[in-house]
């Protein structure tokens, strides 16, 4: 069966047999449908045998691995290399099933187990984490002489770094690069402890973060009174650690940072991401530019079943009948 058959039997049902107006219709209508029936798990692999595509080195060296190259529209299965031992299990997880793990800890990924998730192009690996060492020198604001300030903060207490707002402005903690306990990993998930005493709070839009010479993105940090965590990856090359404090609309504000930690999630599982390449079975977008009329749809390399390209068929005529007769 050609392309220009499947286009010419679908709008035929429409009263087009020579496609002079539904054409452009029925092919979008055809190509939702097999996606649909895909994306739905509607289909077994010798359905399409042709967009069922196997990678074998997936790596999470750099976690999330950009998959923009490999055309992804459904990932099917994931596995540990079969050509190595093993002592762990992968396991792909839709995004709805991982909203539940922050909130059952039984969900919880296993020591013996990796959880995979695609999200737009990236693909992530969720996996059991520990804190390793500690990276920043002064903890608890004992002396300025790691820290450096600016703006409104202040460190000359000994106790802990206290914000007075005085104006509108940027202010900043920064302790550099070169005073780190540890040198800063790239693409590392890292985990930031800290404790914060309000005197009086901002009035107005203040905000803080972890800046991105240290962090891939802003990291948001609570400005409520209590201690607080956040986890968050490291630049690809992260220089200094800086926290910045932004206040736009403030007319007041005063508080404190004090017992700040910053720890590297070492690896506390039986999958190691710098090392362990997963397989991956997954479905290629299909791409009608590759399909000319002339294309016979069941040869090499498009192999499509029959039987799933009558039941597209099918649907892209009922979807284009329902329109047309609207």
């Amino acid at each position: 069966m050609t392309y220009l058959q499947i286009l010419t039997d679908i709008c035929s049902r429409v009263a087009d047999p020579d496609l002079d107006t539904y054409k452009e219709r029925a092919k979008d209508h055809f190509l939702r449908a097999l996606t649909t029936m895909i994306t739905s798990g509607e289909f077994i692999d010798a359905d399409i045998r042709g967009y069922i595509k196997l990678k074998t080195d997936l790596s999470f060296a750099t976690n999330p691995y950009d998959a923009s190259a490999l055309k992804i529209l459904k990932i099917a299965e994931v596995m540990p290399n079969p050509l190595l031992p093993s002592t762990y299990s992968a396991y792909y997880k839709e995004f709805e099933e991982l909203k539940l793990v922050s909130q059952i800890s039984k969900l919880y990924p296993e020591a013996t187990e990796v959880f995979i998730y695609m999200i737009g192009i990236n693909i992530y690996a969720l996996y059991r984490t520990a804190p390793g060492a500690e990276v920043l020198d002064e903890t608890d604001f004992a002396t300025d002489f790691i820290w450096a300030p600016l703006g409104d903060f202040d460190l000359t207490g000994g106790v802990a770094a206290v914000f007075t707002w005085s104006a509108n402005q940027t202010s900043e903690l920064e302790t550099a690069q070169g005073d780190l306990l540890v040198t800063a990993e790239g693409s590392k998930l890292y985990k930031f402890t800290y404790t914060i005493d309000v005197t009086t709070p901002f009035d107005g839009d203040g905000v803080a973060t972890i800046t991105t010479d240290f962090a891939l993105t802003a990291v948001p940090l609570s400005l409520e009174a209590g201690t607080h965590t956040v986890y968050f990856m490291s630049a690809v090359a992260p220089t200094d650690f800086i926290i910045r404090v932004v206040s736009g609309s403030d007319t007041e504000g005063t508080f404190s940072f004090d017992n700040v930690s910053l720890k590297k999630m070492a690896i506390n599982s039986n999958f190691n991401p710098d090392s362990d390449e997963l397989y991956m079975k997954y479905v290629e977008i299909i791409d009608s530019s590759t399909w000319v009329d002339a294309t016979i749809l069941n040869g090499t390399p498009y192999w499509i079943s029959l039987n799933f390209l009558r039941r597209g068929i099918e649907i892209a005529s009922k979807t284009l009948l329902d329109e047309v007769n609207l």
